[in-house]
């Protein structure tokens, strides 16, 4: 009993320690793990987007995406300034269009699903800024034992009938980067997932 309450108090020591301040290097890495995670679901959307790519792939990959995201893109709850819980009906992936000049705001989850139903196009290419060229910002502290930055990046579309472009576009987005720190035996674990994803520009490629 007194063995596992030290390792509590350790444990609880550690995530202390941690909160107060970050290395730059420990910085550093959250930062570098964020921009990983875009590239990785830049990734993904490129794969899920492909009709040339199977169903069951796609669909599968779909998944995959959803489990980058806060409750896996299902809804949650979100604390304000004032300790409130607010009800949120999931993350939410922001659309835009040379052709149309609203912006549309879907749950993630409808996004991706809507992306593997694009028959106007027989073949589709996505492509994402690289990891290392992605902008990310500082952390940020907004609870005790969590912390957000924003990556910046863009992602070119282009969509294809019958081996012609007939559509190009390049969109400047945003996304905020969640960090839970959780204090381990092992020690820190820092779990990076990813919030609502914010259009800021769309151009004609």
């Amino acid at each position: 009993m007194k063995q596992n309450v030290m390792k509590i108090l350790t444990t609880f020591a550690l995530t202390v320690m941690a909160l107060s301040a970050f290395g730059q290097s420990t910085e550093d890495m959250i930062r570098r793990r964020a921009a990983e995670k875009v590239g990785q679901l830049g990734d993904y959307i490129k794969f899920i987007a492909d009709p040339q790519n199977g169903q069951k792939k796609r669909d599968y990959y779909r998944l995959a995406a959803l489990n980058l995201f806060i409750s896996k893109g299902e809804h949650y709850y979100e604390i304000d300034e004032d300790d409130n819980r607010i009800y949120k009906k999931g993350v939410m992936m922001e659309v835009t269009s040379v052709n149309r000049n609203e912006t549309t705001s879907n749950p993630v989850r409808d996004y991706l699903k809507n992306l593997m139903d694009l028959k106007f196009y027989t073949r589709v290419d996505i492509s994402t800024t690289e990891v290392s060229e992605i902008e990310v910002t500082k952390l940020r502290r907004i609870a005790d034992n969590q912390y957000v930055c924003t990556c910046y990046f863009e992602q070119a579309f282009c969509g294809y009938r019958d081996g012609k472009a007939i559509y190009k576009d390049i969109t400047r987005k945003r996304v905020d980067c969640y960090v839970i720190v959780e204090g381990t035996e092992e020690g820190l674990e820092y779990i990076i997932m990813l919030g609502d994803v914010t259009a800021l520009e769309t151009r004609r490629a």
